[in-house]
């Protein structure tokens, strides 16, 4: 029935507790059998099929048909890590055969180890979305799942439990009341030869046995059957009203990319004007069809740089300015490996990707850090100027951070993530030191004819003027150059080490994933614009619903739907996050 609460009341009863343990007492006492109750539930299920599923009160998942029958469940939060190369992203594309997306082998784990019956029925949330070739070493989802605590288990005090009363972790054990579990007996009468044999559930109810039980480990459960690719860190109870999204309080990304001849200075100042609230239209990609407003608040960024220290606990250092190329104990810093580090409370559509390309052009020297500026005033530029994302593969959201949640680990479930992480960890830093002394080797020992490296030279400057051509008002009127001697044995043959030397002087390239093909730089400011937001939603509202067609009709009901109909005022917003945000749980 839909109005539960006058059912109670026309029985004189206060809660669904009383009602449970009333219950309980007539089973006990041989009132009623478990097969009358099994029909009546049954007949229930038969008049109403909104019954099923989720309870959409309270997104709670009930006790029907499925794997959850006998056992009671529970909301948890769940963080794992992901390798974000070998997946076309986070999401699911539902109904889509060819999925390749983490959601997908994640809900497989969950359904093979009975942990759900089915995605529809887990209240699933998720901290973060990430896009195709995006790693994750902090996300965090919640879900509701099977608790290893039958139905109908009692505490101590002869009290029928509930959620709160389950343990918080798989450690800790707790003595409880449960029914004996049922025993499936066959029916070998038949009504009719056209009847098949069946099995028969048969439990007295009236039977308790006394049991010690630990929760499950779902995080080592869930591993047990994913790739080594996603991995399970740990697990949390949490309350009814948490979201993996709505809940969170920070997100953190880093974005790991190479030191080469990169300012790194010029790029902290850059860093340093994207600091507080602003709208991050030209540093996003936008789908306005999903959000009206581009306005982010981001709390800090720093970049990072490795460094050799004595004790192993600290692989990484905060960068502080340093003129030279190399350190002082004689480092390789072109090769050296750094990364961006970014927290803000949410992010935008590629947000992270166009941060990075507009830093990476100021390590480059092609921008000023005041570029920030100029792209986060929005009134002086409405339209983003056109620049490419930064590469996928590096990018890793590495921490969501909620104000009440503590996730608890298993020693057991760590150990074994730890030892697949090294174990992946020395396969490819010993493939990385391979292509480095093939790199040395090449350096030290590869001889070269100086007309070769001479005409290379020319070819690459002669590339590049008639790049600069087209771009005379930016580039100026050609000049001459005249190129230095190279110098040579008498067979004109010279070392690769020594024409890498010449190359770089007479051009500024070195070898590096870029190729040394010339890529001329047309300032930022001086590029040609996107659609502005305003000309974005035009397009958008000017479809007719009953004329328009195709996609452009979708794209107006999505927005319509997204924002239209969902449109709150600042203070509901206010409201329903502070709300949100007091929502969690301990695993300890």
């Amino acid at each position: 029935m839909n109005n539960g609460s006058g059912v109670l009341e026309s029985l004189g009863l206060s809660s669904e507790g009383e009602a449970a343990k009333v219950l309980f007492t007539l089973l006990r006492d041989k009132v009623v059998s478990l097969d009358q109750i099994q029909e009546s539930k049954k007949k229930v299920l038969s008049n109403s099929e909104k019954t099923k599923g989720l309870d959409n009160s309270s997104g709670i998942q009930k006790n029907t048909k499925g794997v959850n029958d006998r056992y009671m469940t529970r909301h948890i939060a769940l963080r794992f890590h992901y390798d974000g190369a070998t997946y076309n992203g986070l999401a699911q594309n539902v109904n889509v055969p060819d999925d390749n997306s983490v959601e997908k082998v994640l809900f497989a784990a969950l359904q093979k180890t009975c942990l759900i019956s089915s995605r529809s029925e887990c209240g699933y949330s998720r901290s973060g979305r990430t896009d195709k070739g995006v790693s994750a070493f902090g996300q965090v989802v919640a879900l509701r799942v099977r608790s290893a605590f039958p139905i109908g288990s009692m505490t101590e005090g002869d009290t029928l439990m509930q959620e709160d009363d389950l343990p918080k972790n798989s450690m800790q054990k707790v003595k409880c009341m449960v029914p004996v579990k049922p025993k499936k007996q066959k029916n070998k009468k038949k009504k009719s030869e056209n009847e098949e044999e069946t099995t028969e559930t048969s439990v007295d109810e009236s039977k308790m046995v006394e049991k010690v039980i630990t929760e499950k480990d779902f995080a080592q459960s869930i591993n047990n059957v994913l790739p080594n690719t996603i991995r399970v860190l740990g697990w949390s109870p949490v309350s009814d009203g948490f979201s993996s999204r709505f809940s969170t309080k920070s997100r953190t990304y880093r974005y790991f990319f190479v030191r080469r001849d990169l300012d790194l200075s010029a790029m902290e100042k850059g860093l340093d004007n994207m600091k507080g609230r602003h709208d991050f239209r030209n540093m996003c990609k936008m789908n306005c069809e999903e959000v009206d407003n581009f306005e982010r608040v981001f709390i800090y960024g720093k970049i990072v740089t490795t460094a050799k220290r004595s004790d192993e606990k600290a692989a990484y250092a905060d960068y502080t300015p340093c003129s030279t190329s190399s350190e002082p104990d004689g480092s390789d810093t072109y090769r050296q490996i750094c990364y961006f580090e970014i927290k803000g409370q949410a992010f935008l559509w590629h947000q992270i990707r166009c941060i990075a390309s507009v830093l990476f052009m100021i390590g480059k020297g092609l921008e000023s850090p005041d570029i920030v500026t100029e792209l986060l005033d929005i009134k002086k530029n409405p339209g983003k100027p056109n620049y490419p994302f930064a590469p996928d593969l590096p990018l890793v959201l590495h921490r969501c951070e909620y104000g009440n949640l503590r996730l608890g680990h298993s020693v057991k479930n760590l150990w074994r993530v730890c030892c697949d992480l090294e174990s992946k960890w020395e396969e490819l830093v010993l493939a990385s030191e391979r292509l480095k002394n093939g790199l040395f080797s090449i350096r030290d020992e590869a001889e070269v004819s100086s007309h070769d490296v001479v005409d290379f030279v020319n070819g690459v400057l002669a590339e590049k003027k008639k790049k600069q051509r087209k771009y005379e008002d930016l580039f100026g009127a050609e000049k001459s150059i005249v190129l230095p001697e190279l110098k040579s044995d008498e067979h004109g043959i010279v070392s690769w080490n020594v024409a890498l030397a010449y190359i770089f002087e007479c051009t500024k390239l070195k070898p590096a994933s870029e190729r040394p093909t010339v890529q001329l730089h047309i300032p930022l400011m001086q590029r040609g614009r996107g659609t502005t937001y305003e000309e974005k939603i035009q397009a958008i509202l000017s479809t007719d619903n009953t004329d328009g067609k195709g996609s452009s009709k979708r794209r107006r009901e999505i927005y319509e739907q997204n924002i239209i109909k969902k449109k709150v005022s600042k203070e509901e917003d206010k409201a329903f996050y502070s709300g949100m945000a007091v929502e969690g749980g301990s695993g300890f």
